[in-house]
């Protein structure tokens, strides 16, 4: 399977598209306003305790206060729970959980102050969810501190690769409490190259003890890499045929990790510096447009719709245009195509949490059953937990999907204020970054004396209030000047630009 990641970085967010055999396969975006704290690791203070749902509130220096629940402290919370799950097969050490049920108040005390990583960012009105076992995922390993499991990645299954990698970790003198889980990519890696990483992983970790001790609570220890870094730690293997950047001081990072963990992958590493933006060049805009529209069109002419609400995704299938001769058939073939775009289509919007899909009405068990199997065949190569139900006794199908951050349609746009809340628009960060975009690629390509920008008030506070020094510099480096004028007729989300 050809596939290839396409890195587009700017100073205000960082996009990833990762396309396998000509199509879009995942999306990921990060804004550098919101940035990302999954995975970083605070020293926080606890401060009240909830003994009704036996979770704590810590204060790390977030806007919102994050919750400890006593599992996540003694037994295997952690941000990369989906890692450990998918990874995790043959354990081969594990230590015993507690006999008794532990109360949080048995543990911390409030003003405490405890070494925490956030495992799920703030969802809506919610908190970050922490973990008090410290994860350092690497490439080919998951170090595990405060823990003692030792285990094998699952989809390794030949039994004399399994047989030598157990070898090389019994051979390892690792301290009692830590804990090493080998992921897939570690395959016919030499006992060099995965010691050396276990090593790089084990002194981060005491770095990040170090540092815990000279600051005071709340305060970030480690920040988790970001977007461009974690996808080449997590998503550059061997049979990728390329992963190109258009940022040079992203690449510059990406060359940096890649030299500490996959020395040999550095050759995979393009950077891209064409005048064309790199996703029109390589032919996906298109379809990153399409991850944000509400439906999405099928093969046979059948369509799906995909509406979010506040307690869950709801899924509905239709046949559309799409007739045949047999009713039975015809709805057969529609949510089979369904099925297989049903779970690309969450794993591109990264939707979690509750998932109802209403697939045309069959008759035959059968069709129903081999519906479900396409369906779960599809959702294999999702690395987010995923548990699916059989059709109900009304013909819908329940599924719920891991939800570790915020869908990327929550990231890009906010409730409507002209609708209540009825629906959506895009955010003012979504539209500035359009707006600077769209500014520059009109600069760049013809000299002009002065743009003018004509857009709603709101939206011109929020950009000169984030982006005013942005906008100088792109005056400043196209000789062009750059008027931001207010007009109370303009949409929220629209904008005018006019060149002089």
């Amino acid at each position: 399977m050809s596939k290839r990641i396409i890195v587009n970085s700017t100073a205000e967010e960082h996009k990833v598209a990762v396309v396998s055999n000509g199509r879009l396969d995942e999306f990921y975006v990060e804004r550098t306003l919101t940035g990302h704290v999954v995975g970083s690791v605070y020293k926080g203070r606890v401060e009240s305790m909830l003994p009704g749902i036996n979770a704590a509130f810590i204060n790390v220096g977030l806007e919102k206060n994050g919750f400890l629940y006593v599992d996540d402290i003694i037994e295997e919370g952690s941000p990369y729970s989906d890692i450990l799950e998918d990874e995790m097969g043959e354990t081969l050490k594990k230590k015993e959980r507690p006999s008794r049920k532990v109360k949080v108040s048995d543990i911390l005390k409030k003003g405490q102050e405890i070494l925490v990583q956030v495992a799920k960012e703030p969802i809506g009105t919610k908190g970050p969810r922490l973990s008090a076992h410290i994860t350092l995922p690497g490439r080919n390993l998951v170090f595990m501190a405060h823990d003692n499991h030792r285990g094998i990645s699952k989809k390794i299954s030949d039994v004399e690769e399994r047989r030598r990698i157990k070898s090389i970790i019994d051979s390892w003198k690792l301290p009692k409490d830590v804990g090493i889980i080998v992921r897939t990519a570690a395959s016919k890696h030499s006992d060099r190259e995965l010691k050396r990483e276990m090593l790089f992983l084990y002194n981060l970790f005491r770095r990040i003890e170090k540092k815990s001790r000279k600051v005071q609570a709340p305060n970030v220890v480690y920040e988790e890499y970001g977007l461009v870094q974690r996808t080449a730690r997590d998503l550059l293997t061997e049979d990728t045929e390329f992963m190109v950047i258009d940022s040079k001081e992203e690449e510059r990072k990406t060359q940096g990790l890649l030299r500490q963990i996959a020395p040999r992958l550095r050759a995979k590493l393009k950077s891209y510096k064409a005048p064309v933006p790199i996703f029109e060049k390589y032919k996906i805009s298109k379809e990153i447009k399409k991850i944000y529209e509400r439906k999405v069109h099928l093969p046979s002419g059948g369509y799906i719709v995909i509406e979010p609400t506040e307690g869950l995704v709801s899924i509905d299938v239709n046949t559309g245009g799409f007739s045949g001769r047999n009713i039975e058939n015809t709805a057969f073939l529609i949510n089979k195509e369904a099925a297989v775009e049903i779970a690309r289509q969450l794993k591109l919007r990264d939707m979690g949490g509750i998932i109802v899909i209403d697939f045309v009405d069959m008759e035959d068990k059968h069709h129903r059953n081999a519906v479900l199997r396409k369906l779960l065949d599809a959702m294999k190569s999702d690395k987010a937990r995923t548990k699916v139900l059989h059709f109900s006794s009304i013909g819908l199908v329940e599924m719920t999907r891991q939800r570790v951050r915020r869908s990327l349609e929550s990231v890009s746009y906010q409730s409507c204020p002209y609708c209540g809340g009825r629906g959506i628009v895009k955010s003012p960060l979504t539209v500035s970054i359009e707006i600077i975009r769209e500014a520059e690629a009109r600069l760049r390509s013809v000299k002009y004396k002065k743009l003018e920008i004509r857009l709603h008030p709101c939206l011109k506070e929020y950009l000169l209030a984030n982006y005013k020094d942005r906008v100088n510099r792109l005056g400043k480096r196209y000789r062009s000047g750059i008027d931001i004028v207010e007009d109370h007729a303009l949409h929220i989300e629209d904008y005018r630009m006019k060149l002089k």
